[in-house]
């Protein structure tokens, strides 16, 4: 791929669908949410009246009290610092559940979007993009519903108390310490406009990067054999060097944006320092009361700070939750036919992928039900994108891929699922026991059923080492050909009417390719088989024979009736044993 291609990404919603999923989220919960607006509310304003109390204080001295007045109001105001460290944990330990709550309902629903996507259009998308928006982007949401949200919340509470208090101990300090909101809040505006944009382009540099190095890393062998590792190299640099510049322009923007707010914050200190002492030494005001007043300004500064300095985070969030939700806006089209039947075929089908030329020009197949039909042709004939069609991926341009007399791609994915398996050479096996990845098939089936299915494709291997063996890069490592063996067992025990194979025993050595053929082709016995393959030992023994030649089918028929004609099969069968 060049550095100038690109793959159809996924949407991004627009600021307000962001809005309505967050707003979505909170009301999934909303008992809880108010709990911790509750909960922060009472510890800020315990909190702000120790500064209130303390300028009490100081005026009651100034006014003659005694040790006991003033005992009894410093045990004041200690009981007021301990019923606000009781409620901050309250709310904090509120605000957690609620954010891991939230995090686990947005995870759910990201998996069930995901795997309602159309697959051609997962695959348009690619495992960069898709991969950053259900891993770190997920993340990223979790992390600010579970900690940087309620740090916010309870800073902006902590910002509105104090103000109040501050207008409660003299409305004219109050009135001056306002003087810096105004050039505050602009700031804080053209930061966010500002940060949305770099934060979303940041993700998406990510998801390229992300995608480069993934289709580096699994097209290795690929890359070396077409001596292509200079030109994925260059295309590496280049998309890390964009990742890089993205983040550099953001910790700029943040640096000009943190150095004005603690200006700010210094100059509204100043003011009413100033403003205060100025009208205490003219009689405006007690000593207490400026004191008070001096206080809760110097207090202001740490929770605005705070919710300044968590915008970053809250950008964060609102970036990745906005390639979140725009997973949700593609739109499948309904998929309500209910097939009559098991009849597959393809009648003049012409395909081509996304802006690309036609693969497959015209080409009709019906495969008989019951029988083992064998596609066979050169590379690059069309035989998988066949399969493809076959399956429900994709949908063709002209032309009708039918399953029971209905169009394939307008079947239910799960009712088509029950009726047709596709198998590929791609095979994913999940870190459990092999049960657990065995029964995904059938969620009921039972053990014996299980040992069945792994006898059936030759997998003695599985069978020996146990039902509750882990799977997994570090439990039980699979070679390919084992990985395939599980693979094709889950099609064995998933008993469908109708089976797709493409290139299904590729990865399996040679020698134990031929006893799985064999042993699946028994177990799927009286189903309609479509083998795609390129090792031609698959073909002799099939019911019939399809020929793919140029995205056409060139000729059909036995294995014995194709080598009689001495025609396209002939060809491939003499150059398959060496002739």
């Amino acid at each position: 791929m060049s550095a100038n291609d690109t793959r159809a990404r996924l949407p991004i919603a627009s600021p307000a669908q962001v809005r309505r999923a967050f707003l979505d989220l909170l009301a999934a919960d909303k008992g809880p949410a108010v709990q911790v607006l509750v909960m922060y509310t009472l510890a800020a304003a315990f909190s702000v009246a120790v500064p209130v109390l303390l300028g009490r204080v100081v005026d009651g001295i100034g006014a003659g009290w005694g040790a006991g007045d003033v005992n009894l109001w410093c045990g004041v105001i200690l009981a007021c610092v301990a019923v606000q460290f009781v409620f901050s944990r309250l709310g904090r330990r509120a605000g957690y559940r609620f954010g891991e709550r939230a995090a686990a309902r947005l995870r759910e629903d990201v998996v069930a979007r995901v795997l309602g996507l159309p697959l051609d259009r997962v695959e348009q998308a690619g495992r960069g993009d898709l991969g950053t928006r259900t891993a770190s982007d997920v993340n990223t949401v979790a992390d600010l519903l579970r900690d940087n949200g309620p740090t916010i919340v309870t800073s902006l509470i902590e910002v509105l108390v104090l103000y109040l208090a501050l207008f409660v101990v003299d409305p004219l300090l109050g009135l001056v310490s306002l003087l810096t909101l105004p050039p505050l809040v602009l700031a804080a505006r053209r930061y966010l406009r500002q940060a949305n944009v770099v934060f979303t382009a940041q993700r998406a540099a990510m998801s390229e990067a992300a995608e480069t190095l993934s289709a580096s890393g699994s097209g290795a062998r690929t890359v070396a054999a077409l001596a292509m590792q200079e030109e994925r190299r260059a295309l590496g640099y280049e998309r890390g060097a964009t990742l890089l510049e993205r983040f550099l322009r953001l910790i700029r923007l943040q640096v000009e944006f943190f150095f004005l707010l603690l200006w700010l914050n210094r100059m509204q200190l100043l003011i009413t320092v100033v403003a205060a002492g100025l009208w205490f030494l003219e009689g405006g005001l007690s000593l207490g009361t400026a004191i008070a007043a001096i206080t809760v300004v110097v207090r202001i500064a740490n929770p605005t700070n705070g919710v300044m300095i968590h915008l970053s985070e809250f950008q964060q969030g609102s970036a990745a939750l906005a390639r979140i939700a725009g997973v949700g806006l593609i739109e499948a089209a309904p998929r309500e036919a209910e097939p009559d039947g098991n009849d597959l075929v393809l009648d003049t089908v012409t395909f081509g992928y996304g802006d690309g030329p036609d693969v497959l020009h015209g080409l009709s197949l019906h495969p008989r039900q019951g029988e083992r039909l064998v596609v066979v042709g050169p590379s690059g004939a069309g035989k998988s994108t066949i399969a493809r069609l076959l399956a429900g991926i994709d949908r063709p341009r002209t032309g009708t891929a039918l399953l029971g007399g209905v169009p394939v791609c307008d079947i239910a994915v799960e009712e088509l699922r029950r009726r047709v398996v596709l198998v590929t050479q791609e095979h994913y096996v999940f870190t459990a026991t092999l049960r657990e990845n065995l029964i995904l098939a059938a969620p009921d089936a039972d053990d014996a059923r299980l040992v069945a299915a792994l006898r059936r494709v030759d997998a003695g291997w599985a069978v020996a080492a146990g039902l509750d063996t882990v799977l997994g890069p570090e439990h039980r490592a699979l070679t390919t050909a084992e990985a395939q063996q599980i693979a094709l067992a889950r099609v064995v025990i998933a008993d469908p009417p109708i089976v797709i194979l493409d290139e299904a025993t590729a990865g399996i050595d040679p020698a134990s390719a031929g006893n799985v053929e064999v042993a699946l082709a028994a177990a799927l016995a009286g189903r309609t088989v479509i083998a795609i393959a390129h090792q031609l030992q698959a073909a002799a023994s099939a019911d019939r024979i399809a020929v793919v030649e140029d995205g056409r089918i060139a000729e059909e028929g036995t294995h014995s009736a194709l080598l009689a004609a001495g025609g396209v099969y002939a060809g491939l069968w003499h150059a398959w044993q060496g002739d």
